[in-house]
């Protein structure tokens, strides 16, 4: 297999690969090259999409303290529903934000039979004080915390309105809490770098390539890949894609892998941060008949609730996708979005055990029904 081949050109050759910049498009034109001498039809999809997230959560934490100063609960309230809906990848209060330029490769081989559309982002991301070893365990519940005083702080603000007592003070901990938590961001983009993302996300970029290296000449299956821009920035090479090509791919199947280098290898079940979705039915019982037959592998099932994949955005908008991940003992992404997410610490058998799964899934979902 090329797998350590691929990791070593994204993460050492190319580098850091933020989302819209130079290396991001550094790594789109690697891949296309590498497909399209595979024989694939390839293309790139040109978009606008924000360069980081930080600065519209930033404005997100601020929103709740706004509203008490104001004592508007029903502002309150609008920045928790415009908050979650960016969360789950439905764009709101983004819209409103600077962009920069970033890019899709879609590839496309001949074929018949089931639709599958491998699916890997190309960008890695920069670093942060809550991704360092010392916080990065307690990240789940640190988001719980966020999310429950977006939710709590209107409604002790309106409890104010009508109560007597100390509900406006009440109200004021969650949004303070919130402003708090948004100067680890604003350090994340003043004091950090991008991460030379070996495993986040050059693993899932390299097994997608080998993956699509052995499958070409499959004749079950009409595959096609995509390799996402912007993923790191809030999913949007996903979602952009699906705006512009999704009306054609209402029958596929997403089978997205994104730091799938280190850990145990899981096919989820469900993603998101709130709520949770659920993967596509079709996919996770052929899912569970490979992992019934090849046992050898040890690919199990797994709920995936940190931030957002690229699978998120077709499962919010009603298509059939799933991820592939790999986590630690603790339930965390190995290295994630820190300075030690290099080559050295990608264990390249795991990545050759997801190319190995993912190969079998697709033949799966291929056979001709009974």
């Amino acid at each position: 297999m090329k797998v350590k081949a691929h990791i070593k050109h994204l993460a050492e050759t190319i580098g850091p690969r933020g989302s819209c910049t130079p290396a991001e498009r550094e790594a789109a034109v690697y891949a296309e090259n590498y497909l399209a001498g595979l024989g694939f039809k390839t293309e790139q999809q040109p978009f606008r999409s924000l360069t980081t997230f930080s600065w519209l959560h930033v404005c997100f934490f601020w929103w709740p303290l706004v509203a008490w100063m104001l004592g508007n609960a029903w502002l309150g309230l609008l920045g928790t529903a415009l908050f979650f809906l960016d969360l789950n990848t439905i764009p709101a209060l983004s819209r409103l934000f600077p962009t920069g330029r970033s890019q899709n490769v879609i590839a496309k081989h001949g074929g018949q039979g089931v639709k599958v559309v491998l699916v890997a982002h190309l960008d890695s991301s920069k670093a942060g004080l809550n991704f360092s070893p010392a916080l990065v365990t307690g990240f789940r519940t640190s988001f719980l915390l966020m999310a429950w005083s977006f939710i709590a702080s209107p409604i002790l603000l309106a409890a104010s309105q009508w109560l007597d007592g100390y509900w406006r003070i009440a109200a004021l901990i969650p949004t303070l809490y919130l402003a708090f938590a948004s100067l680890t961001l604003i350090h994340r983009e003043f004091w950090n770098k991008y991460t030379p993302g070996a495993n986040d996300n050059a693993s899932g970029v390299a097994a997608v390539l080998e993956a699509a290296a052995r499958l070409k000449d499959y004749p079950g299956a009409e595959l096609s890949v995509l390799l996402t821009g912007a993923e790191e920035a809030g999913t949007y090479g996903m979602a952009r894609f699906l705006e512009r090509h999704g009306a054609g791919y209402r029958d596929a199947y997403f089978i997205n892998l994104d730091n799938i280098g280190s850990g145990r290898l899981h096919y989820m079940h469900g993603e998101g941060m709130f709520p949770v979705f659920k993967a596509t039915p079709a996919l996770l019982a052929a899912c569970e008949r490979v992992a019934a037959r090849r046992s050898d592998l040890g690919v199990t099932p797994g709920v995936y609730t940190l931030l957002s994949t690229d699978a998120m955005p077709a499962l919010v908008r009603g298509f059939k996708a799933i991820s592939f991940l790999a986590v630690s003992d603790a339930g965390l992404l190995p290295n994630w979005h820190w300075p030690t997410d290099t080559l050295e610490n990608v264990d390249i058998t795991t990545v050759e055990t997801a190319v190995e799964f993912v190969v079998e899934l697709v033949r799966e979902l291929g056979r001709p029904t009974p």
